[in-house]
């Protein structure tokens, strides 16, 4: 069979021989439900309805993902009446580069909201952040000031399983999307505990430390939020309002049915695909390599396929991962990523199919190869005739789980 796999903004071909047993993953087909969004926000969860909000909180900071998340963000903005508000909209870029003036409008739109203000949040802007003390875990919480000038919040998110914080959205907003540097490295230093696992909210470190952050914010009825669950192709299915906690957690059940397909049996051989935005560096799109993990089997092969159109990403974590040394302090930036990946490298070989110099990949003991067929064909040849092959589209936030 003749398969198209997704890379950058076009395709690659794929030819798989019939011998091979070859099944496929991607999000629950789910139809596209606009109209939920604005149903959400007329009866949110917890609050009378946004006109109310709105209208006893006249100084509003809007937060808004940034170009990492399919969040469609204008797409919510046009639902809100807020031109009677005093409005800023931030991007929040947590510990993620600045966003371009063309990723900016991607986001929220050709020209302000309502009126306001753009502006970008910098983790590492020192005078534009505010200590609130620390979390039960000894996360030092510093946020962004921002969010202190303004009596009224709107969150807008995206729910979708995360490879440690078991989901994105909801509390995230916070910590660590408008939060310090420092912040966000001593909460990800918890991201190596066991219990730090995709989809797992219960005993999670990682999202206790995010909700302890909020409790010390306080201030949730200063914080409306809107949630939303997108279908296969980016569309939105479901959308919850109101209460930031409730909302976050009536978004995870849709999420979580959306999301994580029960698969056959683990595989020999998983392609996962890691579609724009999420391809936009290897940082981001190792994501699509542990969201897989639990559907290959001990000495398998995971084949990312991910253009990373803006390189590594970080460099501390590259350094880290090329170090062969875990004995480095938790507290420091990708840590976390590089100590899974070591894990991971121990039990499976990766290949990557991207832009990435080859030695680049190389020297973090991953298999470069120029496109999706050549990596295919190494993989089968080592793995023989009688492979099981998983092809997971939109790796990144698909979560594929075995049945036996």
């Amino acid at each position: 069979m003749d398969i198209r796999i997704p890379y950058a903004d076009g395709y690659q071909s794929l030819h798989v021989n019939d011998n091979l047993a070859v099944e496929i993953a991607s999000a629950k087909s789910t139809p596209a439900i606009p109209e939920s969004i604005s149903k959400s926000i007329a009866n949110p969860i917890r609050f009378e309805n946004l006109n109310s909000f709105a209208s006893t909180h006249r100084r509003m900071l809007v937060v808004a993902n940034d170009y990492t998340r399919p969040t469609p963000t204008e797409q919510v903005l046009r639902k809100l009446d807020l031109n009677r508000n005093d409005v800023t909209t931030i991007v929040a870029c947590g510990t993620h580069r600045r966003p371009t003036e063309q990723e900016i409008q991607r986001i929220i739109g050709p020209s302000a909201p309502f009126g306001g203000k753009v502006v970008v949040h910098d983790c590492r802007d020192n005078e534009n952040l505010i200590h609130v003390g620390s979390t039960k875990r000894g996360t030092d919480l510093w946020l962004n000031r921002l969010l202190f000038d303004c009596d009224g919040i709107i969150v807008i998110g995206s729910v979708e399983p995360h490879y440690f914080a078991g989901y994105t959205g909801g509390r995230k907003f916070l910590l660590p999307a408008l939060a310090g540097f420092e912040s966000i490295v001593m909460n990800h230093a918890l991201a190596v505990d066991d219990y730090a696992r995709i989809t797992q909210l219960e005993g999670n470190p990682v999202h206790e430390d995010f909700m302890d952050a909020l409790e010390i914010f306080g201030r949730s009825e200063d914080i409306f939020s809107i949630q939303l669950v997108l279908n296969a192709e980016h569309q939105v299915s479901y959308a919850s309002s109101g209460h930031i906690v409730d909302s976050f957690r009536a978004a995870v059940k849709h999420a979580k049915e959306t999301y994580v397909p029960s698969v056959s049996a683990k595989a020999d051989i998983v392609i996962s695909v890691s579609k724009p935005p999420m391809d936009i560096d290897f940082y981001q799109s190792q994501k699509a390599i542990e969201n897989v993990k639990l559907a290959v089997k001990d000495n398998g092969i995971i084949i990312l396929v991910s253009s990373c159109r803006d390189g590594i990403g970080d460099r501390g974590f590259y350094d880290l991962l090329v170090s062969g040394d875990e004995s480095v302090d938790p507290h420091k930036f990708g840590f976390h990523k590089a100590i899974k990946m070591k894990r991971l490298l121990g039990r499976v070989g990766v290949s990557v199919v991207s832009d990435l110099s080859h030695n680049i990949l190389r020297a973090m003991s991953l298999n470069p190869f120029k496109d999706v067929q050549a990596a295919f064909d190494k993989a089968t040849e080592i793995k023989g005739k009688s492979a099981r092959v998983l092809i997971v589209f939109d790796g990144s936030i698909v979560v594929p789980v075995p049945s036996k």
